[in-house]
Parts: structure tokens; sequence; C-alpha cells
């Protein structure tokens, strides 16, 4: 069933679900209708299948079509909401064979994950209206043992390219995730997060 934006349920800041789920609260409180919607991380638009886009000028956008985010074919202060979606994991040879490669990045470290993000939230930041809303989904990783608090680093990166963050969203997801070691040291992350920022310049 396709929801639209304007329907009254309380929004709550955590949910079980899917990426759809999630981004049906994000677009029911901060976009408008008639806004100009652009997710560069399009892919098969799996996030939009609950959510009727002919409420919005939107336009899907992805690296197969052959648009990289980190430079986009929009102009200057032209977008009213921007959702950035990267690959956000690193490293291990599943994950070497299926994103390595994506967005012409090799995701060799949580550095080079989070310069990804750097990239995209940038070159948001050029085609984002005054108070030009942002929606970037991600998740923490453990790097050799090591916590690496993502959400924290973006909303300091974000911050710095000026944007005031409004929101953040947690989807927990229904399934277990599988534990690639033999020995568990840290509680597993079974959830991801939705930063909502808006574009102050």
């Amino acid at each position: 069933m396709t929801v639209r934006a304007e329907e009254s349920e309380t929004t709550l800041t955590a949910r079980v679900g899917n990426n759809a789920d999630l981004l049906v609260d994000c677009v029911k409180m901060y976009a408008n209708f008639g806004d100009v919607i652009v997710d560069v991380t399009y892919g098969k638009g799996v996030f939009w299948q609950k959510i009727d886009l002919s409420l919005y000028d939107f336009k899907g956008t992805d690296l197969e079509g052959g648009v990289d985010f980190k430079n986009l074919p929009y102009g200057d202060a032209s977008v009213d909401l921007l959702v950035l979606d990267p690959p956000y994991m690193h490293g291990g040879a599943t994950i070497k064979a299926s994103i390595n490669d994506c967005y012409r990045n090799q995701n060799t470290s949580h550095a080079s994950v989070i310069r990804l993000y750097a990239g995209g939230i940038l070159e948001a930041a050029r085609v984002l209206k005054k108070k030009g809303r942002i929606f970037v989904k991600c998740q923490d990783e453990i790097e050799s043992g090591k916590q690496r608090w993502s959400h924290l680093e973006l909303m300091s990166i974000l911050e710095s390219f000026g944007f005031c963050a409004l929101d953040l969203f947690v989807l927990q997801q229904k399934s277990v995730p599988a534990m690639r070691q033999k020995t568990q040291k840290t509680a597993r992350k079974n959830h991801s997060f939705m930063i909502v920022a808006e574009f102050r310049g």
C-alpha cells in the first residue's frame, strides 16, 4: 500500500522494519508536497516502495545511470531534499565482492567509507536550497575490534559543511545479523540510522 506523507499516525524515532518503512517516517516528517527530491543512491528504488512519488518532483539517480553523487548534474541551490545511502561497510571477502567497487570507492577501511560520505555531503551542500534537508543513512561498525561510531562522525561532518541536525531515526532489523568471528567480543549491531539535517549555509 502506498503511503501518503500527510498521514497522521504518530511518528517515532525507532522502528523495527526495513528501509522502506523507515523512509515513510522520514518523508512524513520532513518532506513537503511538491518538493524537489533527489535520491542520489537510488539503486532499484526499494526505499520508495511505500511512498506516492507523484506528490513530489522526484529524481532517482545512481552511479549505474552515470551519475556520481559527488558530482551531481543539478544546479546550485536547486533541490529541497537529498537522500544519501552509500555502502557503509568495509572489508571482508563477501563485502569486497559486493561493494568495494561501488561508487568508484575502494571501501578498504572505515576512513575510506567516511570519506565517501563526506564527498556526497559536500556536493549536497552545493545543490540543496537554503533550509533544504538531507537524509543520510548509515550504520556504525567495528574495525579491528574497535567501535566506529559512524553516525557521530557524520553528524560532525554535516555540521562542518553548514548543516544542522534535525532528527535521528533508528531502524532495527528483523533478523539477527550474521557473525564472521567465532568469538563474540562486542554486541552485534542490528540497527542503522537515518540522520536528518537542514542546510543552513
